[in-house]
């Protein structure tokens, strides 16, 4: 009894405070460890409710927890993304943000892709500074101090205490980031400061919205994290504060107090980790795939638990509250549902929730002497209506269960398990990779509620100890530690495998300061990514995990910076309260299978949805390249709502238009995804569009996209619509490729497709490229323009007219990214996940047009930059473990090989054809974020017969892709299928 170690986990919800103490060492009995375990209501302040049940357990005389064997307290709470999620005012602050990216992004301000409500909440203040930088590391402009100071001038004027400051490349050089804090600290004081650099990778939208979040929590976070502090001073323990973040891991005081946002799914991630202790030995949940769903006093979150016992993590982004970050999160979908969700009546409907009494249900419920109606009140009183007050369960001693007693007519009841039963099977429907029923366990304090059977549900799981789920998670939580170096290597040869070496044992001796067990720790990622067109420039991630060692005690209060403790003086205390505001947590499911684009006379004018579908498609299309279009869609989406009318037209309808004597400019960028997704676009297309009609010495009368695939897909509609002219239904290549030179113009015209070129970056330089040998000689002359201007510059090509464009474009290349967006969308909101390549396939022509040729995880990723491309092998395992493939990729997909039991590769599908790799949420993956342990389908389309000349082989096929390809024989997947246009379709509806 002397010699025992204990852990005490803890977990924080909206309405209830749980606790367990658990024994690690007897973690294989059948009580899993566990000595003990207290629920309370959560308290106004949350400390105070903390050490109440600290102070419970302590005097416990039956199992006689001493304070001497207390060595870890592990904290998981849901405050923080409950305050998120419930658009919570009380603890949520503006925020202002300023940029430093120069002259890019100003088309897509901060809060661009915010829900409208939680804009109107955080919303402070923006301004873009002078500043940033390129991916090579040199400035995009000096930083503008001066400029910074006045912005400061007006952010404290505004009352503004929370800044996120954001700038370009800042992961690669934080020197400007640093610097503007230095000065907002020197003219605002106590303003919270969060430096994008720390908060996330490379991915500037997704960065600097995990910023903002980040800093509107912060100062609640500080509170409340300050309040643990003092609490376990107070009860006299001397052990280790740690909080658990997002991964099933642990935080440092220090690491929660300045990224809180690594919390955020912390609940729901030990929720998952909890069932899957507590379920272990269940023959339905061991070793397969289940659902958890935690039921919390406010919200439900529900997730997926896969075979290793870990949580389903989102593929590449995550999101919370609606707004979209890029760092992994456990996949999970909250909705407002819980133990202390508000029931409202009338005379002929039933409502339940959002919105919760949280911890009010002791002052406002029924249960508790109040006139409030609650999901538990409900719950509670049916199952005495049915069973009787004497045959109450420990389960259901919630209040005084006699207040509720025959209280509600079986209607009314009725009504309630109906209401009941849609929102839990709408959510695990959502969450459901497939249509067939699967295992759902319940956890949570709420779970209660949860009905005992559901549809598309196999078997509903309420094991012991399912109350504290979130708690035992908690308890259990392995140490983790995290680093992260962009280094400069002479010979990467020699010096990769040094560096990672070097990272694993720094952070190995991290993890080990924080508490893990030196002999436990692992590795668990490694990343070593040559930055795209920057020489001899990789970026190290490396991650390790282990035990916490239960033979040493860490007192961590000291780790805590001086800032911060001297500042916590002015930050008071102030808990959960009813929420100010508070919207709707779970808006009404848009029906896409029911959608009807607008087309009139031939003239298809787009909406939001419709750019949805065709940002989705695109990405597929881009066949692993083209960069995600993630920003365009938000770009687009914000000139639809502000009234811009945009226009696409089919290359027929173009000509009724304005004749056949009409000519059009593609347009396009040419640089890496990873470029594109960090240094937002300026007016680049613009200006070289305006060189080009200069030098023709005529203006264009519409616009279309260089190539579908990715990012530019959606460019060439962005175009059309500033320069209010027509997107014509067209591209010159019907995906995504490598290369100018990979396009039909240089097919038909033997390399020679392209006589002048004009180039803009945006930032002051601006050019055209009058004459070159060759189309393969352009593009070089391209490459070296764009190394020396920050690696990415918009290419627009010369006007073509009519009878060019028949020959030389692939038709209806929007239309098909739409037809394939769509049946994606459908597909999430039907939950029917596993359907996605079959409806791909009839959307792109049917199974002669399309294959689904694997579906496996990535086991492994090899990559290398030569002259700014991205080159790289991915290695994909089938899911039964039977079979191996190999993708070479060029910043697209080149081939898929078929590795036999000798280690023999065997094409079976090969480019010109259309290779993509799709995650299980219908999300195209592009090539620079293949990473272990994703999970996708491997889907491959025919190419337009243009592509199936023996030119258009040459160009477009293996031998286009170096040396290494030249002997693979091209093979067609299938036959082309040409795409109906939308306009087609659906004009005859308008008409």
């Amino acid at each position: 009894m002397q010699n025992r170690k204990l852990l005490i986990g803890i977990d924080i919800g909206g309405t209830n405070s749980d606790l367990v103490v658990i024994e690690p060492s007897r973690l294989e009995e059948q009580d899993r460890g566990v000595i003990t375990w207290h629920k309370a209501v959560t308290t106004p302040n949350v400390s105070i409710g903390i050490e109440n049940c600290i102070r419970t357990v302590l005097d416990d005389a039956i199992h006689r927890i001493s304070k001497e064997e207390i060595i870890s307290i592990t904290i998981g709470t849901t405050h923080l993304i409950n305050a998120v999620v419930e658009r919570d005012e009380s603890k949520l602050e503006k925020v202002a943000v300023l940029r430093l990216s120069g002259p890019y992004g100003k088309d897509l301000p901060p809060f661009g892709d915010f829900p409208n409500d939680l804009a109107e909440i955080i919303y402070g203040y923006s301004a873009t500074i002078g500043g940033g930088f390129q991916v090579d590391g040199q400035e995009i402009t000096e930083l503008d101090e001066a400029e910074v100071r006045k912005h400061c001038a007006v952010i404290k004027d505004l009352g503004i205490y929370s800044v996120a400051v954001v700038g370009t490349f800042s992961n690669i050089c934080n020197s400007q980031e640093l610097r503007t804090a230095e000065i907002i600290q020197e003219e605002i004081p106590e303003v919270n400061i969060v430096l994008s650099h720390c908060i996330s990778g490379i991915g500037f939208v997704e960065r600097e919205n995990a910023s903002i979040l980040n800093a509107a929590i912060k100062s609640f976070a500080c509170k409340i994290i300050y309040s643990f502090v003092d609490m376990t001073k107070k009860l006299g323990l001397n052990c280790n504060i740690l909080l658990s973040q997002n991964d099933g891991t642990v935080l440092s005081l220090k690491e929660a107090l300045e990224v809180p946002i690594r919390t955020f799914s912390s609940g729901s991630t030990n929720s998952m980790r909890g069932a899957s202790i507590l379920c272990s030995s269940d023959p339905e949940v061991k070793g397969k795939t289940v659902i958890v769903c935690d039921v919390g006093g406010t919200t439900s979150d529900v997730g997926q638990l896969l075979a290793s016992g870990f949580p389903r993590q989102s593929s590449t982004y995550s999101y919370v509250g609606g707004v979209r970050m890029n760092f992994s999160m456990p996949l999970v979908e909250s909705i407002g549902l819980g133990g202390g969700s508000i029931v409202r009546t009338s005379s002929n409907t039933l409502t339940v929730g959002p919105d919760s009494l949280g911890a009010e249900i002791v002052d406002k419920s029924l249960l508790f002497g109040g006139d409030t109606i609650t999901t538990s009140d409900i719950t509670i009183a049916r199952f005495v209506d049915e069973r009787g007050m004497e045959s109450t369960e420990n389960l259901y001693k919630i209040g005084d269960p006699s207040k509720v007693c025959g209280k509600f007519s079986p209607d009314i009841k009725s009504q309630f398990s109906f209401t009941l039963k849609k929102k839990f099977e709408a959510v695990i429907d959502r969450i459901k990779t497939s249509p067939q029923p699967i295992p759902v366990i319940f956890v949570g304090g709420g779970s209660f509620i949860a009905p005992d059977s559901l549809e598309g549900v196999s078997k509903v799981i309420k094991p012991p100890f399912f109350q504290i789920a979130n708690a035992i998670g908690a308890a259990l939580g392995k140490i983790s530690a995290y680093v992260t170096e962009v280094k400069t290597l002479q010979n990467p040869q020699t010096e990769i495998q040094d560096t990672i070496d070097k990272l694993i044992k720094k952070a190995t001796e991290k993890a080990i300061k924080k508490g893990a067990k030196a002999i436990t720790v692992e590795v668990v990622n490694v990343v070593s990514d040559a930055i795209p067109y920057v020489d001899k420039v990789y970026n190290f991630e490396v991650k390790v995990v282990g035990d916490f060692d239960f033979d040493h005690i860490f007192n961590n209060f000291e780790d805590i910076p001086k800032n911060l403790l001297l500042r916590r003086n002015n930050l008071p205390i102030r808990g959960p309260q009813k929420c100010t505001k508070l919207v709707r947590l779970d808006p009404p499911i848009f029906d896409y299978a029911k959608y009807e684009p607008k087309v009139t006379d031939g003239k298809w004018v787009l909406s939001e949805v419709d750019i949805d579908f065709i940002s989705v498609g695109a990405y597929i299309l881009g066949c692993g390249g083209g960069g995600d279009p993630n920003a365009q869609t938000i770009e687009l989406k914000a000139l639809i709502r502000s009234g811009t009318e945009i226009v696409v037209l089919t290359l027929e309808d173009f000509m009724k238009y304005v004749g056949k004597s009409g000519r059009a400019i593609n347009v396009g960028y040419m640089g890496s995804p990873t470029i594109s997704g960090e240094r937002l676009h300026g007016n680049e297309l613009l200006e070289a569009v305006e060189l080009i009609e200069r030098w023709e010495g005529r203006k264009t009368n519409g616009i279309f996209p260089f190539e579908i695939g990715g990012g530019n897909g959606l460019s060439g509609i962005w175009t059309a619509a500033k320069r209010n002219l027509p997107c014509i239904d067209l591209d010159l290549m019907g995906r995504a490729y490598p290369t100018q030179w990979q396009t039909l113009p240089s097919v038909i015209h033997d390399y020679k497709g392209y006589p002048y070129v004009a180039l803009s970056d945006g930032n002051g330089m601006s050019m055209i490229v009058t004459r070159s040998k060759d189309d393969v000689y352009l593009e070089s002359i391209i490459r070296d323009v764009m190394y020396n201007h920050g690696v990415q510059c918009a290419c627009v090509e010369p006007s073509m007219d009519v009878e060019q464009m028949e020959k030389e474009t692939i038709a209806n290349p929007i239309s098909l990214a739409w037809r394939i967006g769509r049946e994606v969308l459908i597909a999430r909101n039907s939950s029917d996940l596993e359907s996605i390549p079959k409806r791909i396939t009839e959307a792109v022509g049917g199974d002669i047009a399309a294959k689904c040729l694997f579906k496996g995880k990535i086991i492994s990723v090899e990559k290398k930059l030569e002259r700014g491309y991205g080159y790289g092998v991915v290695e994909l395992e089938s899911l039964g473990k039977k079979s191996i493939i190999r993708i070479p990729f060029k910043n697209e997909n080149i081939v898929v090989y078929e590795v036999g039991k000798d280690g023999e590769e065997i094409p079976i599908c090969t480019v010109p054809d259309l290779i993509t790799l799709i995650d299980m949420d219908g999300r195209a993956v592009g090539t620079q974020d293949y990473r272990y342990g994703l999970i996708v389908f491997v889907m491959a389309f025919a190419p337009s017969e243009k592509w199936s000349t023996e030119k258009g082989i040459e160009i477009g096929g293996p031998k286009g892709f170096g040396e290494a390809f030249d002997q693979l024989e091209y093979r067609p997947i299938g036959e082309y299928v040409r795409p109906v246009s939308v306009s087609e379709q659906y004009n005859c509806t308008y008409n």
